[in-house]
């Protein structure tokens, strides 16, 4: 199969690494072949219809010979022709056979660009997945939601006692706040007259001027 001009060849063993979505490398500088044991027989049905559209970009090689390193060396060979015909690419080999590292180090001392993955999706090209949006509220904004509430005379069951109203408050904030940080808010809520607590710990709200009573 003639290889297109390609700024990346990946080299996947597939015997080690076969969660691959190759549908990532479309419209990708991107050459992919995958070197595939001698006892794997079967392929994923929507893997073979990717290869076949990307047939320009992917290359399948079935490693005949059995062994403990038969297709390491298969792809040893693979990735040497591939340097020795565009040494200026960059290489990536897919596997979590860390038996390739001692070769890849060797290449890498004579300055050709190679690495390996543990993962086809972790390869550097590729387009990287989203961070997933956060949607927890910001601190600030609980801790005054918390206040609000707690300074609104329409909320019932309002804690009626200190050792109350911290637990509340620090359930209310979760992880966004510690023992001292709920203490800091109690502080602010005594500070701005929105409640009292007297030495028995007796919570006392505050009337709004003009609320009924």
């Amino acid at each position: 199969m003639p290889i297109q001009a390609a700024l990346h060849f990946v080299f996947v063993d597939f015997e080690n690494v076969q969660d691959i979505d190759l549908g990532l490398v479309a419209g990708k500088p991107a050459h992919v072949m995958l070197l595939l044991g001698k006892n794997q027989k079967k392929l994923d049905i929507a893997l073979v219809q990717q290869i076949r559209r990307l047939a320009d970009k992917v290359e399948l090689v079935e490693v005949g010979a059995s062994g403990h390193n038969a297709l390491d060396m298969t792809l040893a060979y693979y990735l040497g022709r591939a340097v020795q015909r565009d040494p200026e690419a960059q290489f990536h080999i897919v596997s979590k056979d860390a038996d390739f590292d001692p070769m890849i180090g060797h290449l890498q001392a004579q300055l050709i660009k190679v690495a390996r993955f543990g993962s086809f999706s972790a390869l550097p090209f590729l387009p990287q997945p989203k961070a997933a949006s956060v949607t927890a509220k910001p601190p600030e904004t609980r801790r005054a939601k918390v206040i609000a509430r707690l300074k609104s005379p329409a909320i019932r069951n309002r804690p009626s006692s200190r050792k109350a109203l911290l637990a509340h408050i620090n359930t209310a904030l979760g992880k966004e706040t510690s023992e001292a940080g709920a203490a800091d808010i109690l502080r602010e809520l005594v500070d701005s007259r929105v409640l009292s607590i007297d030495s028995r710990g007796k919570v006392t709200y505050a009337v709004p001027v003009g609320a009924d009573v």
